[in-house]
């Protein structure tokens, strides 16, 4: 331990987990899978500080973000003791370029205001309903989608039926999932894959991010491009369809009933 902790800084395992949300039984797993470095022996017992909470916060924080034990035990191993941190920090902060928009919190009446939109009481609870907003206490909210939110208000306030506005966005998501993991796999075979066979130099990381940062633009950019396109191409059909609807096509004559030409 560094010399520069006080009693109060250090603590047994027990409190460690505690103060880690974990349980000991997950503590004394990193300390075996090498993840986490020994506590400082006195007597019979081993304690922790400052450090050592920090990096459990950072492999939970990794797990959320789906990179599985056996991947952080790679990244830790890749680099010296000194910058393990810093280095899983980099891999970590390398996909922030795709964060959502965070989560707003606001009173139930300030959700008209914000979104811009006349809101009703039946349309706060099917967003409730749908996963896009919750409740946080009495007259609370977390919008946990606002981007999502705010459109959807806007529609609804043109006069479009909630339950088709929530119906289109459920099928946004799912067909801009399709869209995402094929931005995905173009990333893990053109850039990751190389890094991965150059045995994860550190050196590249920040090769890595500006890798990310630029693949954002060209992604949106190439998905609104497509969008227009593919939105004209709707909307013209929807007109050609309009039109028959409009005036339906002569029904087609029988050739030996059509009456002879004047020059007959």
């Amino acid at each position: 331990m560094s010399g520069s902790t006080t009693a109060g800084d250090e603590f047994p395992i027990d409190q460690l987990a505690a103060r880690a949300g974990m349980t000991v039984r997950n503590v004394r797993a990193h300390l075996s899978r090498g993840l986490l470095q020994p506590g400082e022996m006195r007597g019979r017992t081993a304690w922790y500080g400052p450090v050592h909470l920090a990096r459990l916060e950072l492999i939970a924080g990794l797990q959320r973000r789906g990179f599985s034990l056996a991947a952080i035990g790679v990244l830790i191993n890749q680099t010296p003791s000194g910058s393990a941190e810093e280095a899983l920090r980099l891999y970590r902060g390398m996909l922030a370029p795709w964060q959502p928009e965070g989560p707003v919190e606001l009173a139930e009446q300030e959700l008209a205001e914000w979104a811009g939109a006349r809101t009703s009481p039946e349309y706060v609870e099917q967003l409730v309903a749908s996963g896009l907003v919750e409740r946080t206490g009495p007259g609370r909210l977390r919008v946990l989608n606002p981007s999502m939110v705010r459109s959807g208000a806007h529609a609804v306030a043109l006069g479009l039926a909630p339950e088709a506005v929530q119906a289109v966005g459920d099928e946004l998501l799912g067909r801009t999932r399709e869209i995402a993991e094929i931005f995905v796999e173009l990333f893990r075979e053109q850039v990751w894959a190389a890094h991965v066979a150059a045995g994860l130099p550190r050196s590249g990381v920040a090769d890595l991010r500006t890798a990310v940062e630029a693949l954002q633009p060209v992604a949106t950019q190439s998905l609104l491009g497509a969008f227009r396109q593919t939105m004209q191409e709707a909307m013209d059909d929807f007109i050609r369809r309009l039109s028959v609807d409009l005036a339906p096509a002569d029904p087609p004559v029988d050739p030996g009933s059509a009456e002879p030409s004047p020059d007959r």
